[in-house]
């Protein structure tokens, strides 16, 4: 069984946030700024928010992700290369984290920005997810 997913989707932004749950415990993915979808979503599905990603530095809109990890006390990764000014988990290509049942892997994706992390994430006995934030197309 791979991970649940919900899509938070900002059409005028052609933007997307995800949140990849095994029931309990979530993972946000490029949470934006306006965290009530965020936050709706976890309190009507009762999930417990540990993990924040994000796959790059937003050139294009603030990111919630800092806001929503304070609030939730869910620890916020971002890539290790970038610098900010707060403070995050740093994470770099291959590292591994785990968040409830789900395990989550760095994958360096450059190209969208020089810096950027695609995550997979599975629950060990199915295919895993991927979040690329950008770095690759698709088509719907």
């Amino acid at each position: 069984m791979s991970p649940n997913v919900e899509v938070i989707e900002t059409s005028e932004l052609g933007d997307r946030s995800y949140i990849a749950h095994d029931g309990r415990t979530a993972v946000v993915i490029d949470p934006q700024r306006d965290l009530d979808r965020v936050e709706q979503i976890l309190a009507d599905r009762g999930l417990h928010c540990e993990l924040v990603l994000e796959t790059h530095i937003h050139n294009d809109y603030v990111t919630g992700g800092l806001e929503l990890a304070r609030r939730t006390g869910a620890r916020y990764a971002v890539g290790a290369v970038d610098e900010v000014c707060f403070e995050r988990h740093p994470v770099r290509d291959g590292d591994e984290l785990t968040a409830g049942r789900l395990r989550v892997r760095a994958v360096a994706t450059p190209g969208h920005t020089d810096t950027h992390l695609s995550y997979l994430i599975d629950d060990g006995d199915g295919p895993a997810a991927v979040f690329t934030g950008g770095s690759l197309s698709h088509s719907q």
